[in-house]
């Protein structure tokens, strides 16, 4: 069935009535993945994902909402196993960029045990590097929305106290390299499972 939405030329007493939409206007025959609701403080958007061969993507098609007059409007899955193989390997793609950019974060992250060194330019930390000893949240910072400022505490070769910065004012010394090629084959395996279960929205 695809996406059906109702067209222009539905009067108002087809709407009205019982009968159904008189205007009935179909797309993505064949390309529907899934649908799925989104919930907002007053109302709700119905959406389908679907494959576009035309921009060789998936989109996200909104077909009803309550904001509106959406009751003759409606989505079913119909993908054909071309479309899903076609999606699939796009969801690959994005999967795999999303993976590789954690992966790169993750590498940089001054965590316990990293080697590291400051980036500051004044004042006694300029230059410092040490391995860092501690590393949690920085209590002296001000959290801007869910981000949670962190802090790390390096132990310099000769000193007995740690030193403490922010840690956005260090970088990890030689961070472990980032095998791009696991990265994407790992992207795969989770594509795959994904689209066999229906699960084609990325948070």
């Amino acid at each position: 069935m695809a996406i059906t939405m109702c067209g222009p030329g539905c009067t108002t007493e087809q709407k009205n009535g019982f009968k159904g939409c008189g205007d009935p206007q179909v797309s993505y025959a064949g390309a529907v993945l899934s649908t799925y609701e989104r919930n907002g403080y007053d109302d709700s958007d119905f959406y389908a994902i679907v494959w576009d061969a035309e921009t060789g993507s998936l989109k996200h098609v909104c077909y009803a909402s309550t904001r509106g007059w959406t009751y003759h409007n409606g989505a079913s899955v119909d993908a054909t196993p071309e479309a899903t193989e076609a999606a699939t390997e796009a969801l690959s793609e994005v999967l795999s960029t999303l993976l590789l950019a954690e992966r790169l974060r993750a590498a940089q992250e001054p965590t316990r045990g990293r080697t590291v060194r400051a980036t500051v330019t004044r004042g006694k930390n300029a230059g410092l590097t040490g391995e860092v000893k501690w590393y949690g949240a920085d209590r002296f910072a001000r959290s801007y929305g869910t981000t949670q400022p962190m802090r790390v505490g390096i132990r310099v070769e000769g000193e007995p106290k740690l030193r403490f910065l922010p840690a956005g004012s260090v970088e990890v010394v030689n961070p472990e390299p980032v095998d791009e090629t696991a990265v994407r084959s790992e992207a795969r395996s989770l594509a795959r499972a994904r689209a066999q279960g229906g699960h084609w929205r990325v948070a």
